[in-house]
Formats: structure tokens, sequence, C-alpha cells
């Protein structure tokens, strides 16, 4: 993750923000979800680069490149979906990592519950708040790096 406490706090957007398309594949970018792991970055610099206009160019690889690196996303904020590429799977078992002094991510097939007690969509990637100050509950905003949260007891910390 960067460590640019700009990135941090309220979403910018509240709906997808953009979308990106050929005709193998549709790229639907979410930036209330996007907590600037960089992975996409790190995988497929050719494709998704933040210093381009657009920021993401599919000429840049094969679609299911770009769904590869799309999976790799852990929160969700980047999905695909188009002719030239298999649907996304969830992982199995469903597996959770804590981000030291950050989210959770979890992986595979998850279920959310709103407060009010309806459900939401089926995730298969998501990062979600521990620091308690997201703005997007219950997902992940970085809110964390404003607040200064760590881990209680080195949660997330290698011994």
């Amino acid at each position: 993750m960067a460590d640019d406490p700009s990135e941090a706090g309220a979403p910018r957007t509240r709906d997808v923000t953009r979308t990106y398309e050929n005709e193998h594949i549709r790229v639907l970018w979410d930036a209330t979800r996007c907590i600037h792991t960089g992975r996409c970055l790190q995988l497929l610099p050719q494709v998704f680069d933040v210093d381009a206009r657009p920021w993401v160019d599919l000429t840049g690889a094969d679609a299911e490149a770009v769904a590869a690196a799309i999976r790799a996303c852990p929160t969700d904020a980047l999905r695909y979906d188009g002719a030239g590429v298999a649907p996304e799977q969830p992982d199995e078992p469903t597996t959770v990592e804590v981000c030291p002094d950050g989210p959770l991510f979890l992986r595979g097939r998850i279920a959310l519950r709103a407060p009010d007690g309806r459900e939401l969509p089926e995730e298969y990637r998501v990062a979600l708040c521990r620091c308690g100050a997201s703005e997007n509950k219950p997902f992940c905003d970085n809110s964390h790096r404003l607040v200064g949260f760590r881990d209680p007891g080195g949660l997330g910390r290698e011994a």
C-alpha cells in the first residue's frame, strides 16, 4: 500500500467510477472500494498506470492477463466480465488475511449483512474495516491511516 495519507478517508465517489472495455473484456473500477494496494499496478503496469489517462489501457495485455490481475485485487474495486474471459470463481475455502495496522482481506464466497439486516450482494473479495473510522463501512477506505490505527496485540505481524 502507498503511504500517502491523502489516499485515506471518505471515498471520492459513491458509484462505479469508470468502465473500460474492448471486444474481449469489460473492466469496472469502483473508487469507493479502492484502497490503493497497488497489486494491479505491480502485476500489469502496461495496463494499469495511474499516471496515464485513461489509467486503464486494455491494449497492454490480453483479456486473461487483465482478468488475472483484477482477481489479485483484494478489495473488489476492480471487476471484470466479457466474452473473452471466464467468470470469476470464489476461492475455496474462504480465507481471511490480516493486513498489519489495516483491514481484513477476505477471499471466497462472502455473504455480508447490512446493519439494518438486509443482505448485500455476494462478494468474492473484500477489504473490511477494523479501525471503525471508515466512511464506507463495512468496507475499508484507508481511514486507519488517518486515525493512526495499530493492531491490538500485534495481529498481522510476523513473530
